[in-house]
């Protein structure tokens, strides 16, 4: 899963305010309401994906968690998504999911 900085957060509001602004001059006012429901809704969606909380704190790190973990492992993990870690191994057991395992494992060898 891939998360958004502040800037590509910003390009993506920016990009819809300007298709919405055209898609205004083209279609009926009930159809782009629903069309800036469908903008709020992605905004929302890119906000929850990305980094850019005021405190440096990732908004769908899953709870016991370390950043390290979390910049090297979970940010890539297909268990990712908007509420956090769906994997249930890592739910009942931080870090002892298998890719945290494997990150640790290489980690160690190469210290060695």
């Amino acid at each position: 899963m891939q998360l958004f900085t502040n800037d590509e957060k910003q390009i993506i509001k920016e990009a819809l305010t300007i298709y919405l602004q055209m898609a205004a001059q083209q279609m009926h006012p009930q159809m782009l309401e629903q069309l800036g429901e469908m903008a709020k809704n992605i905004l929302q969606k890119a906000d929850k994906a990305g980094t850019g909380a005021d405190d440096g704190e990732k908004s769908n790190k899953p709870h016991n968690i370390s950043d390290e973990w979390f910049d090297n492992v979970c940010v890539n993990c297909e268990s990712l998504d908007y509420s956090g870690c769906t994997d249930s191994v890592t739910a009942k057991f931080p870090g002892k999911c298998d890719p945290i395992l494997k990150y640790e494992f290489e980690k160690n060898r190469k210290n060695k």
